[in-house]
């Protein structure tokens, strides 16, 4: 067979051209599955304007704003939809779903799945089933005593700034007192940060890290070069994940070496005692960033909701006045140096609306959780999402429905005395009901309740200098924190 001339070959591509062109521009419009859900124009075509929000903290805000502007349907990326949707958190989410997580999860933590990237539904099931104990509420009761004693330490080192009218910046306290607790908890051993700050080299690796980690699966390999990128800052965070990761490695290594470990309650040696269905235990590594894991989760997210909790108190004199008479009530006002046990705390009405509240509006995990539509495609309320798309919820929007929340961007406590049905379901700071879930929310109220008990209990506060709203805005990478990054008070111990 004779080659085709080059000539003729020519006048084809000339004549294919514009016709492939004409069809890519047409198509997120006319053929696309997902043409029918609203969105920006420019997100039929791309996700890096989205990736750029990611980058710059402010992704979870601009789809909020979407989803003001276009409804409880937007499509953000070619590929990808959010929704706020009730019925369709529970068909996303919920325990008989086939929606599995997406490669976002695949990237996190250095590669190796642990509880929360885990995106295989029968792995995830069995590593949740080996772990569930951990934060049973039988079991964090053994953690209160670990939790007390942190708190008075922070406390007493608060009001010795107090003392002599000098400022103490909340943030960098629930910050260093979350830390001490959490690692406590996880590997039998405190990094003293309540004492020493920041200083340690694993928790700043730890966290230098997440200066990448909500865009990474956007490059894919690239991963793999990524100590060779242009840009500094890319580099320092890889530098930090390998380093953290070796460090986490190497305590690990020195905890399992230890003669004592029998004897110990926390996390790593409840993961140490763990075992599958064959009597396997975990591996080593998968103990290293599983411990990592629950240390991310349970440091940052709770110092960001205290602080915000704690400055939305300060701001209300009425909420501040109900809050400290229900504690008065509740624990005496002999005793104001003791942490209060959280038995007198759980049920406490006033408190437990604050708490649920400053969650609702300030959620320390406000973004999309992303999961894959099965290969087959789904209908969702008359929306069909094509297999392998990506469908996702986020807390931001669900926690501001003004059909459920009323007046959605007021600080409002009472709001949760009569809780109806519909608040409960789309109030997912800790994720939809399923089975990812987080397994941790019951430390995190317990930590919660007993650190603003004790706060308020003992310290009259006062800011000390004006805080503008936009210090206190949202900033996210993946978790997120006040803009600012500080809460400067002054603390007086009360009579």
């Amino acid at each position: 067979m004779a080659l085709l001339h080059p000539e003729f070959l020519v006048r084809v591509a000339i004549f294919l051209l514009p016709i492939t062109v004409i069809y890519l521009l047409l198509y997120p419009w006319y053929f696309s599955p997902l043409r029918k859900i609203p969105g920006p124009w420019y997100a039929a075509y791309t996700k890096w304007w989205l990736v750029y929000k990611t980058w710059t903290g402010v992704r979870a805000k601009t789809i909020h704003d979407l989803h003001l502007k276009y409804g409880p349907w937007v499509r953000v990326a070619p590929d990808e939809v959010s929704t706020s949707d009730k019925e369709a958190i529970t068909t996303i989410y919920g325990v008989n779903s086939d929606f599995v997580k997406t490669d976002f999860y695949t990237y996190q933590l250095r590669a190796i799945p642990e509880l929360f990237t885990m995106s295989d539904r029968k792995a995830h099931a069995k590593r949740r089933r080996e772990l569930a104990h951990l934060f049973s509420m039988s079991t964090i009761s053994e953690y209160e005593d670990i939790i007390a004693r942190n708190a008075r330490e922070c406390m007493d080192l608060i009001a010795a700034e107090g003392k002599n009218f000098q400022p103490s910046n909340l943030y960098d306290w629930w910050h260093y007192l979350s830390m001490d607790i959490i690692c406590e908890l996880s590997f039998g051993l405190t990094f003293d940060m309540l004492h020493q700050g920041a200083a340690n080299p694993y928790i700043k690796d730890m966290y230098g890290s997440l200066q990448i980690e909500p865009v990474r699966w956007h490059f894919g390999w690239l991963n793999r070069y990524a100590h060779l990128a242009p840009f500094k800052f890319i580099r320092d965070a890889e530098a930090c994940s390998v380093r953290g990761f070796e460090r986490g490695r190497k305590i690990v290594q020195d905890y399992i070496q230890k003669q004592d470990k029998l004897h110990r309650k926390d996390l790593l040696q409840k993961m140490m005692d763990a075992r599958d269905e064959y009597g396997r235990p975990l591996p080593e590594d998968d103990l290293n960033i599983q411990a990592t894991s629950f240390i991310l989760a349970g440091s940052h997210t709770t110092s960001s909701s205290l602080t915000w909790i704690v400055w939305r108190i300060l701001t209300n004199a009425e909420m501040l006045q109900k809050l400290n008479q229900e504690l008065d009530e509740a624990l005496g006002t002999e005793d104001r140096l003791s942490v209060p046990s959280h038995a007198k705390l759980e049920n406490l009405t006033y408190l437990n609306c604050i708490i649920k509240e400053g969650l609702r509006i300030d959620t320390a995990v406000p973004g999309s959780t992303p999961r894959y539509v099965p290969p087959g495609g789904s209908y969702i309320k008359g929306n069909y999402l094509p297999g392998g798309s990506i469908i996702s919820a986020q807390a931001y929007t669900t926690h501001r429905d003004p059909k459920v929340f009323p007046d959605p961007e007021r600080f409002y406590p009472e709001r949760w005395l009569n809780a109806t049905p519909e608040m409960n379901k789309l109030y997912i700071p800790f994720g939809a009901d399923g089975p990812r879930k987080c397994i941790g929310m019951w430390l995190a109220y317990m930590e919660l309740r007993v650190i603003l008990a004790a706060l308020f209990h003992r310290f009259n506060l006062a800011f000390a200098h004006p805080i503008s709203d936009e210090s206190m805005d949202l900033h996210e990478l993946w978790l997120a924190n006040p803009k600012g990054q500080s809460l400067d008070v002054i603390a007086r111990q009360k009579a």
